[in-house]
């Protein structure tokens, strides 16, 4: 990995568990699936792992108990629109779920804004940088500005999951076709439905705690019984843009970027040289304070609650502990 390892020196870059064997790596969380009297389970550590450019770069210490705590709240708020898989929050960077029988193979992404990104699959980027009026199936009227709030309302834009991380932008009769064919007539509909109900639930209740949902991600599983739940992470500040509303307008009619920043880091990357091919360089230990803000401010903001301080943050972390209970 061309990465300086003094990258990874702060915060928890990788969990292993013996008793339970190789681990599930994806970019964040490690993750195990266990058979406990009959059934599935999985356990999820989410880790400090910050991914930049399709590469994990650094950690952030902490990122990953915001993640994980702030999952919980979230999944705790609409479980009364639809299941999900949460059990039990056993350590802050730890979740115990459900482990879903099929996984619906679409990044349910939703938007309310135009969020400034260079990604391909954003809409600013498609509107702005290619000049297409057609996004998603979508048509988008003339005249949108970087970080405005979409006239329509909020969109739904599906794509595809793709393993290398280059997701492709697909239309709703393109996604109904690849969920239904799989998972039976009328499943993209119902995931349609649950997925505007939880965001608008989200988005109402963070307007209450002085935050703008401009957008987010989701990712839909069907359990043994066939029934949809909401799994992995749920409106987390690193799969989710939250901004301030006390400041959005004033800065929106500045033409200033919201706040929290969450692409300083990624700016910082690409102003030093790295943007997804070579040496990544060296980063500031300024530059992870401000990332680290950019996830603990909407945390703290929506929860009401405040992180340990560094130096406990894996405090009466035992995996062994853990390999006991899901095994015994």
């Amino acid at each position: 990995m061309n990465t300086p390892s003094e990258n990874f020196s702060k915060g928890l870059f990788r969990v292993d568990i013996p008793e339970l064997g190789e681990p599930i790596r994806g970019k964040v969380r490690d993750s195990w699936v266990i058979n406990k009297n009959g059934s599935k389970f999985r356990l999820m550590i989410t880790t400090d792992r910050q991914w930049a450019y399709l590469k994990p770069v650094c950690t952030i210490p902490g990122k990953g108990q915001i993640s994980n705590l702030i999952s919980a709240y979230w999944f705790e708020l609409t479980r009364d629109i639809v299941p999900n898989h949460m059990i039990a929050i056993p350590h802050p960077n730890v979740l115990i779920a459900r482990e879903a029988k099929h996984v619906i193979p679409i990044e349910v992404v939703l938007r309310r804004y135009m969020a400034k990104s260079g990604t391909p699959t954003s809409i600013y980027y498609n509107y702005m940088d290619i000049g297409r009026r057609e996004i998603y199936g979508i048509k988008l009227p003339e005249g949108l500005k970087a970080n405005e709030e979409l006239p329509m309302g909020t969109i739904l834009t599906p794509t595809t999951k793709a393993p290398d991380g280059h997701d492709k932008e697909l239309t709703d009769a393109e996604t109904r076709k690849i969920v239904d064919d799989k998972l039976g007539n009328g499943t993209w509909d119902k995931v349609k439905i649950f997925a505007y109900a939880v965001f608008e639930r989200a988005r109402t209740h963070s307007l209450e705690k002085g935050l703008i949902l401009a957008d987010t991600k989701f990712e839909f599983g069907v359990d043994t019984n066939g029934n949809l739940m909401l799994i992995d992470e749920l409106l987390t500040p690193e799969c989710s843009r939250f901004w301030l509303l006390e400041t959005h307008e004033k800065r929106f009619m500045e033409n200033k970027g919201p706040e929290p920043d969450k692409d300083v880091l990624v700016r910082w990357l690409a102003e030093n040289g790295f943007t997804g091919k070579g040496l990544v360089p060296k980063i500031d230990d300024a530059i992870i304070s401000k990332q680290f803000e950019a996830y603990a401010i909407p945390y703290k903001m929506i929860t009401g609650n405040d992180l340990a301080k560094p130096a406990n943050y894996l405090s009466g972390f035992n995996p062994k502990d853990l390999s006991i209970w899901l095994t015994k």
